[in-house]
């Protein structure tokens, strides 16, 4: 791990301390250990059942306990009980190990690190609840739904801000655009979860034995999120299974699909794309051909030139690949990808003719990809080419047929093959600029 990620990490940890022994020493006001005691079960046996969202994204129940230790508890017990919550739920995590890797499920680090940001955003979000509340714990009205909406809004922005900050040095990215890719997969979930937290603690807040039975709605819930991811990715399995088959009707093209989405991922890392976006792409690349399903062998696998009649059946693969995919929710974006990743930057590709910036910026990226898979691989009607020549031909192509800021971030990934009458410019924006030292008119943008 990164020094400076160790020591941010290990940082966090000191404010913590300073505003746990800072509200412990308050005046401590009585409170049911009973109940407190079911809440931080609850909330350890859901910090040990997580569900993968997206890739490094999981979530669980526990804000939901968070938020309902915060509104039934006086503020230096809420937070001690939220950070109580966590070391266990944590250590626990500490002593399991993941079965498909073989290593611990949470290093020490990472206990200490998500203690200590659970009991700032506790403290926040307590402050605020009771500063928020003018009539009493549980007041009746709007004005208790507001005060801890105000609580799950400051303890979300408090936690979400502490881990976006470490996973933004860890990828060295701007933590900026992590927040809000962080934001745009998980606050519908975490909006659920607080509204769930709230009902737990109005509804256990005269009965505390009533706690246990919310426990059926919190793993409800769970359960619920865990079958719609595994939905999700069934689903995309399934429907790669069928570009896999496509794919394997030309013993030329067997992996093709694969290669074309390592490729485009290649790019998209390099061009500094967001992670939903290189995601995006890569779910898009990964089926662009699904739409040859429907094109006849004889015409699939012609070995020489197609007739304009044999090519105007190829031509409609985008489209069918569109239509097939608009049966699926998870490629409601990506199907506009597929369909357009055969569209040229000058206007003279298919299905519809987009020119330039009409193209959406990941089909511009697929069709580099795809370019070079085909150029580089060995096909019925010719051999495959080297990769000079094809890099060659891209850079030919730059403005023309594809995109030039693509080619560029493909290019700089491959310097050994940057042809010599090419250089590479320092970088800008991000994306080495490749010149031509010649500067032949037509064939750079």
């Amino acid at each position: 791990m990164d020094r400076a990620i160790r020591l941010y990490l290990l940082g966090i940890a000191a404010p913590a301390a300073a505003v746990l022994v800072l509200l412990l020493g308050l005046p401590r006001a009585p409170f049911d250990p009973f109940l407190a005691a079911i809440l931080v079960a609850i909330g350890v046996v859901a910090a040990n059942f997580p569900v993968m969202i997206r890739k490094n994204y999981k979530v669980d129940a526990t804000p939901a306990i968070d938020l309902a230790l915060v509104v039934l508890f006086p503020v230096p017990a809420a937070v001690a009980l939220v950070g109580l919550t966590r070391i266990l739920g944590d250590a626990t995590l500490c002593l399991r190990r993941n079965p498909n890797t073989g290593k611990r499920r949470r290093r020490p680090i990472d206990l200490l690190f998500n203690t200590s940001q659970m009991i700032l955003a506790a403290a926040a979000a307590a402050i605020i609840y009771r500063g928020v509340l003018t009539t009493g714990v549980l007041a009746d009205g709007a004005g208790a739904f507001a005060s801890a909406s105000a609580a799950a809004a400051a303890m979300y922005v408090t936690t979400t801000t502490l881990v976006v900050i470490a996973v933004a040095m860890m990828g060295r990215r701007s933590p900026v655009q992590v927040w809000l890719e962080a934001a745009a997969v998980d606050w519908k979930l975490t909006a659920a979860m607080y509204s769930s937290g709230y009902l737990l603690a109005l509804v256990s807040a005269a009965h505390p034995w009533v706690a246990l039975v919310m426990v059926a709605p919190l793993a409800g819930l769970q359960v619920a999120m865990k079958r719609a991811v595994q939905m999700r990715d069934q689903t995309i399995a399934a429907v790669e299974s069928m570009a896999d088959v496509v794919d394997k009707r030309d013993p030329y093209t067997g992996l093709h699909s694969k290669s074309v989405a390592e490729y485009s991922v290649r790019i998209a890392h390099q061009m500094h794309l967001a992670e939903s976006e290189v995601e995006l792409i890569r779910l898009a690349a990964r089926v662009h051909d699904l739409g040859k399903i429907a094109v006849p062998d004889e015409v699939l696998h012609k070995q020489g030139r197609l007739t304009d009649e044999e090519f105007a059946i190829m031509k409609k693969h985008p489209v069918t690949g569109a239509e097939i995919l608009s049966k699926f929710p998870e490629y409601r974006k990506g199907r506009e990808l597929v369909l357009a990743h055969h569209e040229r930057v000058d206007g003279r590709g298919y299905p519809r003719g987009l020119e330039g910036d009409q193209i959406p910026l990941g089909a511009r990226v697929i069709a580099v990809a795809d370019s070079w898979d085909a150029m580089t691989s060995d096909r019925p009607y010719r051999l495959a080419m080297d990769g000079h020549l094809a890099m060659s031909e891209l850079l030919r192509g730059r403005g023309i047929q594809w995109d030039a800021t693509v080619v560029d971030a493909f290019a700089s990934t491959m310097p050994d093959l940057v042809p010599p009458e090419f250089e590479v410019e320092p970088e800008r924006a991000g994306v080495p600029l490749l010149r031509s030292l010649g500067a032949v008119a037509g064939i750079l943008s």
